[in-house]
């Protein structure tokens, strides 16, 4: 590739990067939706309480980051990764992969000690599952 290509590419990457950034932003923080997996299905999914580590973290509070959510750092890294070398590459499909694996070790744990009434891995009574679960067997 040559450098002109190469600086374009960079640049539409960070675009790219940038413009889902700033919609997760805007449809999450401003209009107040929150989880859409924890408000439909009413369980706390596998990166449940990302946001408010990296509100914590933003604010220089590592220990309140690592709390509500311990996994938070490893986003920057992948986003990065994703950006930069694609997910074409054997390697990158394999750190993935391990991600992936480390991401359900975590919330498998989480879910033994910290559900269903510790923050953030909390129910959601409105939420489908739950209301599903109480209608037919709680009658």
């Amino acid at each position: 590739m040559k450098k002109n290509q190469r600086a374009l590419w960079f640049a539409q990457r960070c675009a790219l990067a940038l413009a889902a950034a700033t919609l997760c932003y805007l449809l999450f923080g401003i209009l107040g939706v929150g989880c859409l997996w924890w408000r439909t299905a009413g369980l706390p999914c596998p990166s449940c309480g990302m946001s408010r580590a990296w509100l914590c973290a933003l604010s220089a509070d590592l220990s309140g980051a690592f709390f509500w959510h311990p996994l938070f750092w490893t986003i920057p890294p992948l986003a990065l990764l994703l950006i930069f070398a694609g997910a074409g590459r054997r390697w990158v499909q394999r750190v993935l992969i391990l991600c992936a694996v480390l991401f359900a070790a975590v919330y498998l744990v989480r879910m033994a000690l910290l559900f269903p009434h510790t923050a953030p891995m909390t129910v959601n009574p409105n939420g489908l599952l739950p209301r599903l679960f109480s209608r037919y067997f709680y009658g």
